[in-house]
């Protein structure tokens, strides 16, 4: 635009006052820090969450935690994260500005809440645009209610977990995220009857439709309620939030009840279905339920059956025919793999028959022991076990066979019995199984090995004839 209108631009200058001016804003705003535990405002935050998803806030300051920037308010209905709740994410709105809120972390009573904007711009916005000084700061409202959903199912998986697995199973944490929840603990693992009870079990009391309440308490009156769940090992402030489902609010007589500082739904009717996706150890003694609930838990439910359709189609049967179709079709499988085993032992049989008058003598005449090393061309390791199994009748001596299909060589040793003292199967499998770039070995009379060089499979079976002599 300067060039047409015949004007220079004094490049230079512009950045060097540019420059000038993003250090003010670093001045102003700016305070630098290594990690998240080293900063926290002499003024904390005021956390509204609970009851309002929107509020006005003032920044009190934006600070560069590593190549993140934070906004610190003096109050903010954004739920930290903490207790394996996820942080909020939203927007900062005002004075014609726009700020994406990404994520919430704390450190002490300070919120921190991180934006996706390079600091520097962040301090110029707020130290130009705080006319007003307050902010409208509103949460994800969706991404808010799912992560709500999956944290109050997981107090109802908890309690479900001890109605029909083991009163003695504690939690060892749990992750609570919008997409999913995560649930650890300690138990012997459940079987496929008791998941499926406990996922029942969870749903019906979602469809009671029952109220979800908390009331704040000293400590000292819940500490030796055994009926209120809590981490022994965790240290607890003086006063404790109580999360309650069912029962009268207030009252502390609900069937589920535990100690939490997370955001949840204010009825179980608001989770919608809950479906279990799977569970599986994590360390030992230690498992873990993955769940679903609400919208995920119709979009698992939904790809469920849609799994199941595609299944029906590709066998060309009806879904509600779907378990004796593939029944019939398991059945079919097992007999044809029958005859297969029947036709490949036949095989094997006669292939074992031609080697026999391959045999050679070895080493010391004195040791009359003889000698049968081959190279069965396409061969995988079954069925040079099947030829090793089928000399064993007819042929006493050392057997080592070799084969290769799909990209792989497969070797096979047997030595019979007499001969064990002269001759060991798995040192000599040991000894020419790296020559084919693999590895392998077993017992004195048997072993098995392999590798992925089917080029020098010939060189192995010549390291097997000279370790023979």
């Amino acid at each position: 635009m300067a060039r047409e209108r015949g004007l220079t631009v004094d490049t230079a200058g512009f950045e060097k006052l540019m420059e000038e001016q993003r250090a003010r804003a670093r001045a102003a705003q700016k305070k630098e820090v290594i990690s998240l535990s080293e900063i926290e405002s002499t003024i904390p935050t005021r956390f509204t969450g609970f009851d309002t998803l929107e509020e006005r806030a003032k920044v009190i300051e934006v600070v560069s935690i590593k190549d993140k920037t934070a906004l610190v308010l003096d109050t903010s209905p954004f739920y930290a994260e903490m207790g394996g709740q996820v942080g909020d994410t939203g927007k900062l709105e005002g004075e014609g500005e726009l700020l994406r809120i990404t994520n919430t972390q704390k450190s002490g009573n300070t919120w921190l809440h991180f934006v996706a904007t390079y600091e520097p711009l962040v301090s110029e916005t707020i130290r130009t645009r705080t006319a007003a000084k307050y902010f409208t700061v509103s949460v994800d409202r969706d991404r808010r209610n799912a992560i709500q959903r999956h944290h109050t199912v997981t107090h109802l998986l908890h309690w479900a977990l001890h109605e029909v697995a083991s009163r003695e199973a504690s939690q060892k944490g749990s992750f609570v995220g919008p997409d999913k929840l995560t649930f650890d603990f300690n138990s012997a693992p459940l079987t496929p009857a008791q998941v499926a009870d406990i996922e029942k079990l969870v749903n019906e009391k979602i469809l009671e439709n029952a109220g979800v309440s908390w009331i704040e308490l000293p400590h000292s009156e819940v500490k030796h309620r055994k009926d209120v769940m809590q981490f022994f090992g965790d240290k607890y402030g003086d006063v404790v939030r109580v999360v309650q489902i069912g029962g009268e609010a207030g009252k502390l007589n609900g069937y589920s009840m535990e100690l939490c500082g997370g955001t949840h739904t204010r009825a179980t009717g608001e989770i919608g279905l809950f479906r279990i996706v799977s569970e599986a150890a994590v360390a030992a003694g230690v498992r873990r339920i993955e769940a679903v609930a609400g919208l995920a838990a119709y979009q698992v439910t939904r790809q469920d059956a849609e799994l199941i359709r595609n299944v029906a189609g590709r066998v060309n049967t009806p879904v509600h025919e779907l378990e004796k179709k593939i029944e019939s079709l398991l059945a079919q499988q097992k007999e044809l793999e029958k005859s297969l085993k029947a036709a490949s032992q036949k095989e094997a049989a006669q292939t074992a028959k031609g080697l026999i008058a391959k045999a050679v003598n070895v080493g010391d005449a004195s040791l009359h022991l003889r000698a049968i090393v081959e190279n069965l061309g396409t061969a995988d390791g079954d069925y040079l076990q099947a030829v090793a199994d089928a000399l064993k009748g007819a042929f006493k001596g050392v057997v080592v066979l070799g084969g290769s299909a799909n990209g792989a060589v497969s070797l096979v040793a047997t030595v019979s019995a007499d001969f064990t003292a002269k001759a060991q199967a798995g040192k000599i499998i040991q000894a020419i199984a790296p020559i084919v770039g693999g590895k392998g070995g077993g017992k004195p009379d048997n072993a098995r090995g392999g590798g992925k060089d089917t080029a020098r499979l010939d060189e192995a079976l010549g390291k097997a004839r000279e370790l023979l002599g």
